[in-house]
């Protein structure tokens, strides 16, 4: 049922929010976001030098002095980025019961029967995100934005006391809402290999939704950086940074509502309102689903333009689609 684009809302806000990092030396080091440009373009050697000069003093990340002194490229501590996400997946809906606050409404509601078809849905999400490097292998961060979605779920039957008065109903449901959350980044590196792990939780309020819709979404990931020479004159080496890994998804699978909230097909519709309003009660609805699938696989990148600019893109697949594309200022 529609209801499944709740699921998919939180997921972006989460996702949005995960963070890429790692360090950059020949010892090994965690550290969060993805290493920052800076530096001369060649070492004494001759070769691309793939650290950063230590900058003045700062009091985050802390132990940055002592990591810079060893050589480590430590980002800026701060960061503000601006993230869009749009995210499919298939959705599983397991039980739809309609409910209402009349005795005569309830008697009638609770003989109704919807048996749910597949169901796809798909949403978009703008997302605000703030972060700082608190030491240098762990990065916290704060998300907030607005997701719009939709999806499409097919009816295959409904039914009234056992008797089937409609089949093969499309049922279209619209949405929109506003995230919220956090999560840290963990990551460790040796030379140009890194790979990171990064938790946060969000919840999400819809407008079709009594309560808030909570996701915990868990993404690993491992790659490796390539440096090439400054694009721009004296903002440091030009970096690429490329992974693999798979998202986790563990979202709120009850939702309940105002079904006046919902386009519901006319045959449905019609069922709820089988009597006027003042003998039906206010009429409630509530879904019990599941994800299809919880992990998918990720493929990104990421390109640091500067020590204080860079863009990242990602893509899911298998079993579930989604496509990211950020923005970050550091500083």
């Amino acid at each position: 049922m529609n209801f499944s684009n709740l699921n998919k809302v939180v997921l972006t806000a989460s996702l949005l929010a995960t963070g890429f990092s790692y360090a950059d030396s020949d010892r090994p080091l965690l550290s969060l976001s993805v290493s920052q440009s800076g530096g001369t373009a060649l070492n004494s050697e001759g070769s691309l030098d793939t650290r950063t000069p230590a900058s003045q003093s700062r009091v985050l990340p802390i132990w940055g002095d002592e990591a810079r002194a060893r050589g480590y490229d430590i980002p800026e501590p701060f960061g503000i980025g601006y993230n869009y996400m749009n995210l499919r997946q298939d959705v599983i809906v397991d039980k739809i019961a309609f409910g209402s606050d009349k005795a005569l409404g309830q008697n009638i509601l609770s003989i109704v029967g919807v048996d749910v078809g597949h169901t796809r849905s798909s949403n978009e999400s703008h997302m605000l995100k703030l972060d700082t490097w608190v030491f240098p292998f762990m990065n916290v961060y704060g998300i907030y934005g607005k997701t719009k979605g939709s999806s499409h779920a097919q009816l295959n039957a409904v039914t009234l006391g056992g008797q089937e008065i409609a089949n093969d109903l499309p049922f279209d449901l619209n949405y929109e809402g506003k995230s919220f959350g956090g999560g840290f980044t963990l990551a460790g590196g040796y030379n140009q290999f890194f790979g990171t792990f990064d938790l946060n939780y969000t919840k999400t309020n819809l407008d079709i939704l009594d309560g808030d819709i909570k996701a915990l979404v868990i993404t690993p990931r491992v790659g490796y950086e390539f440096i090439f020479s400054p694009l721009i004159s004296g903002q440091g080496n030009t970096k690429l940074q490329v992974w693999t890994g798979a998202m986790y998804q563990d979202i709120t699978q009850r939702f309940k509502g105002d079904v006046s909230r919902l386009n519901l097909p006319d045959e449905l519709d019609g069922m709820m309102n089988i009597l006027p309003p003042s003998m039906m009660g206010n009429i409630k609805f509530d879904v019990e689903q599941h994800l299809a699938h919880k992990w998918n696989q990720t493929l990104g990148a990421r390109l640091e333009l500067t020590r204080n600019f860079n863009v990242i893109t990602e893509f899911g697949f298998n079993n579930r689609n989604s496509f990211l594309v950020s923005g970050e200022f550091r500083f």
